[in-house]
């Protein structure tokens, strides 16, 4: 993926998530300490972030960083590359729960899992 190509899906996830929130650019930029048009120009793709800006749109979106990677039309799949982290991840925290388990004698995670969706 293109320096390009992050930029405008990093800038089409802020708008998404800004909007999911019911946030105009204007209320964002007061909430970020970030100017009005620097978000602008983030959204559109032409300008990319430093670490603190991006820092700031995290706490005041209160938000998970990794949300302005994701790709697709819903929003829940990942941006090529990020796969094998989150698989890991994933393999980590079940390897943790099962570690719990034996541990103390709690419910798996599967079955805690199942029964919230009952």
């Amino acid at each position: 993926m293109a320096g390009a190509e992050i930029r405008r899906l990093f800038g089409k996830n802020l708008k998404r998530i800004r909007l999911q929130q019911g946030l105009s650019q204007f209320q964002l930029s007061i909430e970020a300490g970030l100017t009005h048009n620097f978000i602008n120009d983030i959204e559109k793709g032409e300008k990319w972030l430093s670490s603190e800006s991006f820092g700031k749109l995290i706490s005041a979106l209160n938000v998970a960083p990794h949300c302005f990677f994701l790709s697709g039309s819903g929003g829940g799949d990942l941006a090529a590359g990020a796969d094998p982290y989150l698989i890991d991840f994933s393999d980590s925290l079940q390897k943790m729960a099962h570690e719990l388990q034996q541990r103390y004698g709690t419910e798996p995670a599967a079955a805690i899992t199942d029964k919230t969706t009952e």
